[in-house]
């Protein structure tokens, strides 16, 4: 490999045709091997699963809105969670409901982590974070967190 300066043009052509290729699908065993890995990074927290993703799925029967929104579902040891967003909000479910500490990280420019508690019915509405973002939620078969979520 040479250190010569690429032409910009010539570079954007390069990374579109990186990702212009067919690569074949991640094998099962190297996604749990990364999980797993994830695990050691911080013992004192789980990885929710990721059940469900709006911008993954086909939603049948939805009119256009003025607003895009996006949800997950994750669950989380015996609880589900939903973060649904939107421009605006960030709205957080914990099924069954119950009273628990939220954290919402940011990874942006200003890292930043605020503390937020879900009420009695395991609701939370707050003003929309700035991407990338994580949410770790204190339930009571332990912490889990979300993986990142990037727009």
């Amino acid at each position: 490999m040479t250190n010569e300066l690429i032409p910009d043009d010539d570079l954007l052509l390069r990374i579109s045709d990186a990702f212009d290729r067919d690569l074949p699908p991640i094998p099962g065993r190297l996604s749990v091997a990364a999980a797993d890995a994830f695990q050691w990074r911080r013992a004192d927290v789980a990885l929710a699963e990721l059940l469900f993703d709006s911008a993954q799925e086909d939603l049948v029967g939805i009119r256009g809105t003025s607003t895009e929104r996006r949800s997950f579902r994750y669950a989380a040891g015996a609880a589900v969670v939903r973060v649904h967003l939107t421009a605006a909000t960030m709205i957080v479910m914990v099924e069954p409901p119950l009273s628990v500490t939220c954290r919402i990280e940011t990874g942006g420019d200003a890292e930043a982590i605020s503390e937020h508690r879900t009420d009695e019915l395991g609701e939370l509405v707050i003003d929309a974070p700035a991407f990338p973002l994580r949410v770790e939620f204190d339930l009571p078969g332990g912490t889990y967190t979300t993986p990142w979520i990037t727009g």
